[in-house]
This record gives C-alpha cells, structure tokens and sequence, in this order.
C-alpha cells in the first residue's frame, strides 16, 4: 500500500507560522501610523533563501531536472518579503545570480550553520527545502553532501549542549506548568516515530536481501538499519521505560520484497512514512533535521534525489501555522500475536 503523502506530507501554511502573515499585503490607516514587522534571525533566512532563489537560473553542470526542481523550492519557500516602499527604511538587499549548484551550496550552508536557532515555525520548510537542493545538487558534487552531513550533526551537538545548560527560574516554572495534555501528545508523537522506525528497520531486513551482497544498495539499506536503530533508541530515551509502546511481534509489509524492484519500492514507501511522523517534531525541535537528512539520503540509494518531502498549501489561513500532514496508510501493518 502506498502513503498518500507520497513524498510529500502537507503543511497547511505555505511557509508556516505566524511569519506567512508578514508575507501579505500591509493593511494602511489613514489615522495612524503604519507598522512594519520586525522580522526574527529564522524569517530573515527564509526570505534570504527566496532571493536567492529568485536570482538563481539553472547553468550547464545543473541536473537536468534543475529548472522544474527550482520552481517547486520558489513555491515551498515563499514570496521575498519587501515592505511598501513608502514604508521602507533603507534599499531591500539583493543576491548575486547564481547557478543551481552555487544556489544549492549557499543555502545548505545558510541553514545548517544556523539549523540550532531556526524557529518560528519555519523549521520543517527551511530543512525540507535546504535537503532537497542539497541531495540534488549533490549527485554531481558529492562534497557538499558531506559538508551538510557535518554542519547537520554539529548543530544538533551545539542545540543538546544548550538544551543541557540549565535554564533560568521562570524556565522552570514554565515547564512544571506544561498540561498532562500536552505531555500526552509529545508521548503519542514519539511513538508514532518509534513504532515507524521499528517497522521501516524490519522492512529494510526483509529487503537487503533481495540485493547483491557487494551492492551499493545492499550496503545502503543495511546501513539504513543502523541510522533507524539510532532513531529507536533515541525515542525510547525522550519516552522513558513508562511511556514507549511495546514492540509489535511482526510486520506485514506490502509490497512484499520478493526481487529488486519490489524491495526499492518498499523502501521508498518506507522513507515517506518515515518523513510523515517526522514532520510533528520537526515542526518544533530542531533535533528532527537530522533523522530527516537521514531519510532522505537513505532514499537516494533506491531512487533519485527527492526535491521535497512535504508538500505546502498557501491557500489556508495565514495566521494558522500548523503544520500537518495527511493521514498515512502505511506499508508496514502491524500484526500481532
């Protein structure tokens, strides 16, 4: 059965957060002065990474699929934001023209250097945009896959070393006082990583074997079985022994591996359920950037670099910033007993 998110998981505000509301037109009374917003460190990025965009054409060296793949982050980023120029107080900022792969490089970099202070919840397009043009630009450049892997994991070191540090008094009491509701929430999120992570490492046992034991992708998806390990244990710890679902006995997966072509699409099926349960807590903790990386890195030992993960809807109402994804069906189904 395939995920109907089916590489893409839908956020219901083109760029997410309260920030898309800067993003509209500014409304104007003639018997006050007008207000422009102050935009934070995190929407001062995105509205860099859509200037950059908008000044980049695709070159020579770009993969072929460069010009529609840019058209995809231009829409998932968002419009540059500009106040009226009554309004403006010193000239917008401009970007150099740039290549695919220089425009690719410079945003991967732009975002993982700061991936640890991203918020107002432009975490998952920030991420989702910067992987993709990443992976992308990297079948020709495998360089910048690396530098991102690096910049990735050092920021995840930098946010845990300051999540660590302990917080000031009204911290908290700010934390005592988060609701059991709440609680309940994070603990079903986490779960529903848990249990997905579980299947997808059962699913990747089942479909190593339908590769040649010296392969690149027999070799990919057993290394895809340590990174999803890495993911359990990580959610066994945020879960407590208290609160972690028991492990189901088994799994039906569907497709069924039985040769190489069925055992590529499980995976793929697998990584799109994966970035569905990813995307609660990618939409506030930046930790979630990692497991993302990984799994669309895992994705390109069966496939070609995927552009996107989630798909994103301006259509909806500006104020709203919840990001969401459509309820997936699942290629791994529980049995039990």
């Amino acid at each position: 059965m395939r995920f109907p998110v089916s590489r893409r998981a839908l956020l219901t505000a083109g760029v997410s957060g309260a920030s898309l509301g800067l993003l509209t037109a500014c409304g104007l009374r003639l018997d006050a002065d007008p207000e422009v917003p102050d935009l934070d460190s995190s929407q001062r990025l995105r509205n860099r990474i859509a200037r950059i965009l908008s000044a980049t054409s695709p070159g020579s060296g770009d993969p072929e699929t460069a010009g529609e793949d840019l058209a995809a982050f231009v829409a998932a980023i968002g419009p540059v934001w500009s106040p009226p120029t009554e309004l403006a107080t010193e000239p917008a900022p401009t970007e150099d023209e740039r290549t695919f792969a220089e425009a690719a490089a410079t945003v991967s970099r732009a975002v993982f250097e700061s991936a640890s202070e991203l918020g107002s919840g432009l975490i998952p397009v920030l991420s989702d945009v910067a992987v993709g043009l990443t992976l992308l630009a990297g079948e020709k450049d495998s360089e910048l896959i690396g530098t991102a892997d690096e910049l990735i994991r050092a920021s995840r070191e930098e946010a845990a070393d300051t999540a660590a540090t302990p917080s000031d008094e009204g911290g908290s009491a700010d934390s005592a006082g988060n609701d059991s509701g709440g609680e309940e929430d994070r603990q079903a999120m986490f779960n529903a990583i848990l249990n997905q992570s579980r299947a997808a490492a059962y699913g990747y046992e089942r479909l190593a074997v339908n590769f040649a034991s010296k392969s690149a992708k027999r070799k990919g998806a057993l290394a895809r079985l340590e990174s999803l390990g890495s993911l359990s244990g990580e959610m066994l710890g945020l879960l407590g022994e208290d609160s972690a679902d028991p492990n189901a006995s088994a799994w039906r997966l569907d497709p069924t591996p039985t040769d190489a072509r069925t055992a590529e699409q499980l995976a793929l099926d697998l990584e799109d359920g994966l970035a569905s349960v990813l995307l609660p807590w990618l939409a506030e903790d930046t930790s979630a950037i990692l497991r993302l990386w990984e799994s669309a890195r895992a994705r390109t030992v069966f496939s070609r670099p995927q552009p996107l993960r989630f798909s994103y809807d301006g259509s909806g109402d500006p104020a709203g910033g919840a990001a969401r994804s459509t309820a997936p069906a699942t290629a791994a189904t529980e049995v039990t007993g």
